[in-house]
Formats: C-alpha cells, sequence, structure tokens
C-alpha cells in the first residue's frame, strides 16, 4: 500500500450547465491535478488518518473524510475568477497500519513543498491530528505564528503515551518553548462539557485566549471585534476548523457531536473574516466522519467552509 494517493479525477464529478458558459461553471470544472513545476494559488492535500481519533479513545471513520468532502466540494457553484484562483489537488497522504508518525513526515514535505511556491494549502483531515504536521511545515516559513482553532475542545492534552487527536496543540506549544518561539493560540467554540478542569487551568498558565460558545451565542459581535483585533496584530494565521464545533443538528457526522455547539451562520463568517485578512497561510478542516453522518450533512458542510475560504483567500 502507497502513503500518497494521487489525485482521483472520478472524485470530481458533477452538474454541466454548458448553456450558461463560464457563468454556469462548477468546482470539479476547474479542479487540477497538482504538478509541482506549476504555480497555483491554493492546494489542496488530503490527511487519511484517524489513528489519532482511536489513539484518543474516540470513534473512528475521519479517516475516509477527505474524498467524501471533495465529492461534496465538486458539484458546488463558483462565484469567483478561476483564472485569478487557480487550485489544484494534490491527492492524499495516507496513515497505513497506524504509522501516524510516519505519514506526519510526509505531510510536513508535501506542506512544505506548497509553501515554498507561496500557494495556501488547504489540508482536509482527518482527526485533529493532522494539524501537528501542518504547524511544523508552517513554522519553516514564519517565525510568529497566531493559531486560530475553531474547536468545541482545547485539544492540549499530553501526549501520554503518543501523539493523538486530543494533543497537537499541546505539542506545538511544547515546540514553541524548545524553539524559543511565542504560543499564540485561540480556541473559538469551546464547550465547557468538552473539557476538563484540567485543560482549561493548563489553557489559563498558558495564556490561550479563547472563548465559549456561550459567549459567542450571547455576544457575537463583541467575539468578531477581539477576532478583528487579532489579526490587524498576527504576521501569518493557521486557520483550523473541527467540525465538531457545529451544534449536533448541523453536523452530526464527527466523532464527539456538540450540543448547545455553533451555527453554520456563525463558523461561516468566521472562516470568512479570517480568509479575507490577507494574513492566512493555511487552512485544515478535521474530524468529519463519513461512517457517522446523515445524508452527508457533515461533508456538505465542510465543503461549503473550505469554499468560502477558496473565494475569500
Amino acid at each position: 500500500m502507497k502513503e500518497l494517493q494521487k489525485f482521483d479525477p472520478t472524485i470530481w464529478q458533477g452538474r454541466k450547465d454548458e448553456e450558461d458558459g463560464l457563468d454556469g461553471i462548477r468546482m470539479h470544472q476547474i479542479i487540477q491535478e497538482y504538478q509541482e513545476a506549476e504555480a497555483y494559488k491554493q492546494v489542496l492535500l488530503g490527511f487519511g488518518s484517524d489513528e489519532g481519533v482511536k489513539r484518543n479513545k474516540g470513534r473512528e471513520g475521519a479517516a475516509e473524510a477527505p474524498n467524501e468532502i471533495r465529492k461534496a466540494l465538486a458539484n458546488l457553484p463558483v462565484h469567483f475568477n478561476p483564472i485569478e484562483k487557480s487550485i489544484a489537488d494534490a491527492g492524499n497522504v495516507l496513515c497505513i497500519e497506524g504509522d501516524l508518525e510516519r505519514a506526519r513526515l510526509l505531510q510536513i514535505d508535501k506542506v512544505d513543498e506548497i509553501l515554498s511556491k507561496n500557494q495556501l494549502p488547504i489540508v482536509i483531515g482527518g482527526g485533529h491530528e493532522t494539524s501537528l504536521g501542518n504547524y511544523l511545515a508552517l513554522a519553516k516559513h514564519y517565525q510568529n505564528i497566531a493559531i486560530i482553532n475553531i474547536d468545541a475542545h482545547f485539544d492540549l492534552r499530553s501526549p501520554s503515551p503518543k501523539t493523538s487527536s486530543g494533543t497537537p496543540f499541546y505539542e506545538m506549544h511544547q515546540f514553541c518553548e524548545e524553539e524559543n518561539r511565542i504560543f499564540d493560540y485561540s480556541v473559538l467554540g469551546v464547550q465547557e462539557n468538552g473539557n476538563t478542569m484540567a485543560l482549561f487551568k493548563r489553557a489559563e498558565v498558558w495564556k490561550v485566549n479563547y472563548h465559549l460558545a456561550d459567549e459567542i451565542h450571547f455576544n457575537f459581535e463583541q467575539m468578531l471585534s477581539n477576532l478583528r483585533l487579532k489579526l490587524t496584530s498576527a504576521d501569518a494565521v493557521y486557520l483550523s476548523l473541527d467540525m465538531d464545533v457545529f451544534d449536533v443538528a448541523y453536523a452530526p457526522g464527527v466523532s464527539a457531536p456538540s450540543i448547545n455547539g455553533l451555527t453554520p451562520f456563525q463558523v461561516k463568517y468566521l472562516v470568512k473574516l479570517i480568509a479575507k485578512s490577507g494574513k492566512l497561510r493555511l487552512f485544515d478542516l478535521v474530524e468529519v466522519n463519513p461512517s457517522l453522518d446523515r445524508d452527508n450533512q457533515t461533508s456538505k458542510l465542510a465543503a461549503h467552509m473550505i469554499l468560502e475560504a477558496i473565494k475569500q483567500a
């Protein structure tokens, strides 16, 4: 079995409205197969792993998400100039036989390659273990990185004994300490009932900037004001969207569904604001579990969030 699954054109299928000309094109008609020698505005890369979810005692199935989300993205209409925003698909990095550490090394190489050409990587997970490799690749290019995680969970668990979907931001903190970097971490949509007191205390000690889901529901405008201020001061932004931040009514197909989670409008606005800032350097979307989904609802919602980033970045 190969650890790199190449571009699959059979995934990118959908409706064609030839009668409408260029005004009727959809994503499947503009996506290109990634070529190292070519220049693109944005590049999709899948990370087919749920080994981190398994290690974190979650419900497995996220490894199948990248292709399911591509299928949902394929038929969405294009509302931007495809020449100005050329988009390529670099295929999937696969986690074979549970060897997450090996898969991560390949992931870092691929993301680093994309970044080296000033292209925006859009990485589709996979569990939230996806994010550590993305950050380590991004850190090769930028010193001061504002990490923004839209998530119901801090994911600040200690990797004891192994890295998992619950540990990526803990490991980023450790990397920052070792490299004498600032750990600039914000979490939007945190659920009190989804995190232990130990995790809240760790977040306080490490000066994590977080907003509870309740805060966002109560005063969305104030949270947006704080976010705009953060974006103004940032040099480079890394955005991670964990689909379990949505209320279970909107996103049932995740390992850990949320009660009283965020709405599609709220998250879409956050993604839009961050992508339009001009500071976004890497975006990943994680934790869709197609085996738990209902009528592909969560994959479709994920595709809409990715398209919003594509349009605005």
